[in-house]
């Protein structure tokens, strides 16, 4: 009875219904994402200053993605998901707005990447067969939703969309499915449409039919003459012939995925296909990048990014630079072919020297574990956080505001780990050391950061927290059964052995245990996404390092 009056009330909608995947603290997720968007504080774009895709979905549910991690080989490489609602099968509905409502909310609960919105009808190459205020209606439902960009096609219509679009951004578009009206060269009609869509959109979306394969090229020239950073185009030919357009496009060009049972538009392409035949056309130098520190000869990082250079099509390759000199990756770094580098021990803080500028983070922590080549410039970054903070997001029992952690150990992982907890929103942590001087010297340089830091030198008159991070190497340390006498986490940075005497004290206790193998995978996962500005294919990373992993243990 009040629906009608809130949504007359209000500017956004998100949908609360525990019977979505991941429930309540996917939903609070996805209500601070909203909120982010909705402020402006966030708005969750495309950089498209680097070669950007996004992956049309096909399926007629939302649900046939969400199995096995399938969503996530899908969007591998991917910078944005499309959510094609004239494929779905809630189309043709009565109730046709709250369950394209719930296909989006799936997506939403299922990927953090930005939603591409589209309605294409069957004039457009579409199947939706509706009427046009059907589907204007479900348009301004997806500006409410909070979508990222919303695909309009130029119509009487757009402007009107246009004016309401608060902070999505409108694609605005124009597809010629036989391509004999919609010419690349010294065609009045198409001139006449860019200017059309430029008036009513925020990036523009030419999509034509190749007849010749020189359609190809006269795109090409028409993209180098009206395509900017403040002008955005997406310009290309459907169809076999024009698949070399897609190579070529600069931003958000459509893919597709071997996963996908059918492709949106003919002619389209992978991720994969495109960086394959960009390296191939010269259009993408291979780059070396290496893990340097010692020891590092059984690490399974090579193995790990290797893998996801394959999947993505890219000429890249991992190898190791073993030393424990900082002095020494002077030539690496200088290299022309040099795209990055993992650091490790002993050379995290080292390394500093060498680099141009650090994030933030790395300032923050005072160590580098990533360093990224930037326009001529060597930026240092720390990944080993975001490992943590990934890893722990899954794993929450707690609300991390209402939270207390323990530190184990004060060295330079233990910085990391700080920060992690602290971006998480832990106000009230613990440093435990055997060295009480060194915990003593990190929760003062820390202490700011948090509502209480503490540094402790016994850990059996200690309270049971709600996470405790391990950042020292396997020990014969003693963990107290009263450390885990309320349901928790543990994390262990250590990978070797598998269970450490953290994380077999704690599943004992029937904890939730996170092994350092996983933070290993997670913050190279961050580390490739830095380098290659494109979306990691986790499965295949994760998979690659259990293998190594398990052969080597």
């Amino acid at each position: 009875r009040r629906k009608p009056l809130y949504k007359e009330a209000s500017n956004y909608e998100i949908l609360v219904d525990k019977r979505l995947p991941g429930a309540w603290p996917k939903i609070e997720q996805e209500f601070v994402r909203l909120v982010s968007f909705a402020s402006g504080r966030d708005c969750n774009r495309v950089d498209l200053a680097h070669s950007s895709y996004f992956v049309s979905l096909t399926a007629k549910d939302v649900g046939e993605y969400l199995e096995n991690d399938r969503l996530a080989a899908v969007t591998a490489g991917a910078h944005a998901v499309e959510l094609r609602a004239d494929l779905l099968a809630a189309i043709d509905d009565d109730d046709v707005l709250a369950k394209v409502q719930w296909q989006f909310a799936m997506l939403r609960h299922a990927t953090s990447l930005p939603v591409v919105f589209t309605v294409r009808t069957v004039a457009q190459g579409g199947a939706f067969r509706g009427s046009d205020d059907q589907r204007l209606s479900i348009l301004h439902a997806a500006i409410r939703w909070g979508a990222e960009y919303v695909d309009v096609e130029v119509d009487t219509h757009a402007a009107a969309l246009y004016a309401a679009r608060r902070n999505s951004l409108i694609i605005a578009s124009h597809h010629d499915p036989t391509g004999k009206q919609l010419r690349w060269s010294q065609c009045e009609f198409t001139t006449e449409i860019l200017h059309r869509a430029r008036a009513c959109g925020d990036i523009v979306k030419l999509i034509s039919f190749a007849n010749q394969w020189s359609d190809n090229m006269d795109c090409l020239e028409f993209v180098k003459r009206y395509h900017s950073l403040d002008t955005p185009l997406i310009a290309l030919n459907m169809g076999y012939e024009g698949q070399m357009s897609r190579v070529l496009c600069p931003v958000l060009t459509p893919v597709t995925h071997p996963l996908l049972a059918a492709k949106a538009a003919p002619g389209q392409i992978s991720v994969q296909q495109i960086n394959v035949a960009r390296a191939t056309a010269g259009l993408l130098p291979a780059r070396k990048m290496a893990l340097c520190g010692t020891p590092i000869q059984h690490s399974p990082s090579p193995a790990m990014h290797n893998a996801a250079f394959s999947a993505l099509g890219l000429p890249h390759v991992y190898g190791l630079f073993e030393t424990a000199e900082a002095s020494s990756l002077t030539d690496l770094f200088a290299a022309p072919e040099f795209g990055g580098a993992s650091i490790t021990i002993p050379l995290k803080q080292s390394v500093i020297p060498l680099l141009d500028q650090l994030t933030p983070a790395a300032r923050r922590i005072g160590a580098v574990n990533t360093v990224i080549p930037v326009a001529g410039k060597l930026l240092g970054d720390n990944t080993d956080y975001l490992g943590i903070v990934g890893c722990l997001r899954r794993s929450q029992v707690t609300a991390f505001p209402k939270a207390t952690a323990l530190v184990v150990g004060a060295g330079g992982t233990s910085r990391a780990a700080l920060y992690a907890l602290y971006t998480l929103g832990i106000g009230s942590v613990i440093v435990y050391n055997r060295t009480a001087q060194r915990a003593d010297e990190l929760v003062v340089e820390f202490s700011e950061l948090f509502t209480s830091l503490v540094a402790v030198s016994d850990l059996t008159a200690l309270e049971s927290p709600d996470y405790i991070v391990g950042t020292i190497p396997a020990s014969d340390l003693v963990y107290p059964d009263s450390l885990f006498a309320k349901v928790g986490v543990a994390l262990d940075m250590a990978y070797k052995p598998r269970w450490t005497p953290l994380l077999e004290s704690a599943q004992r206790h029937g904890w939730s245990v996170v092994p350092g193998v996983d933070v290993l995978i997670e913050q190279g996962i961050h580390q490739l996404e830095k380098w290659t500005h494109l979306t990691a294919p986790t499965k295949i990373m994760a998979d690659a390092v259990y293998t190594k992993y398990n052969a080597d243990n």
